[in-house]
């Protein structure tokens, strides 16, 4: 009888091996089932989130005008020409200065020629700095969110412009780079110098204190009187100085 027994469970051994084989299959293969319907569930309750949130956030607001208006622009062509005359004077000076005058030099000593070369790589480079220094290329007003929006409300804040408004003026520095001079309207006032280039100036003062001295001093005066702007809003610049003459009479 033991022999019995023991036979019977050898033979059963096996067919229990399979049949736990056969139930860990199973429940393998219904796991990714199970896997794709949890995600989908999960996506049919996240999906809704996403697009009531996008539905919440308010559209952008669309705006007439950019931050910042360009009221002044003296032209392409002549900014141009103003930028490679001072290249070329800087030219000009180092040839006369470093190639012409010390060959004169070596050969006749301290003579009119070396005088002449002197001069002639001095006088183009002292004159070109003193007559483009004031130079405006361009000048960017800072519009309030309000102003942006049509030309009518455009209009109206350029009829009462407030003191505090900035602009920013744009200049040529001593090798025709861009230099941007952050000024509030309060600070310009009309002015005559230089021979009548410069017709709008500020005090610089408290600026150049506030500087250290290998710095370049703050521009103070300003050569604006040929303003080539046609779109957007030509009439604000001329709604600017007479703000500006206004408030200087």
């Amino acid at each position: 009888m033991l022999v019995l027994g023991v036979l019977r469970k050898a033979h059963n051994a096996p067919l229990r091996r399979n049949i736990l084989s056969l139930q860990n299959a199973v429940f393998r293969n219904s796991l990714p089932r199970q896997n794709t319907q949890l995600l989908g569930v999960r996506f049919e309750t996240t999906a809704p989130k996403s697009s009531t949130q996008a539905a919440s956030k308010p559209p952008p607001q669309r705006f007439a005008y950019p931050e910042k208006l360009c009221v002044y622009h003296a032209g392409t062509g002549r900014t141009t020409f103003l930028a490679c005359l001072k290249i070329s004077t800087l030219f000009i000076f180092v040839f006369f200065g470093f190639v012409v005058t010390p060959a004169y030099y070596d050969k006749e000593g301290l003579s009119p020629t070396v005088l002449k070369t002197t001069l002639a790589a001095i006088v183009p480079l002292v004159f070109v700095a003193y007559t483009t220094a004031p130079f405006v290329s361009s000048i960017h007003m800072r519009l309030p969110p309000f102003a942006r929006h049509s030309e009518d409300m455009l209009r109206r804040f350029a009829q009462k412009l407030p003191p505090h408004t900035e602009l920013d003026i744009t200049t040529m520095s001593f090798i025709a780079k861009p230099r941007v001079s952050q000024v509030k309207l309060s600070d310009l006032r009309p002015a005559s110098r230089r021979f009548g280039i410069v017709n709008l100036a500020r005090d610089t003062a408290a600026e150049n204190a506030t500087r250290k001295w290998y710095m370049f001093r703050a521009v103070g005066e300003f050569n604006a009187q040929s303003n080539t702007v046609t779109s957007r809003a030509p009439w604000v610049w001329d709604s600017i100085m007479n703000a500006i003459e206004k408030r200087q009479a």
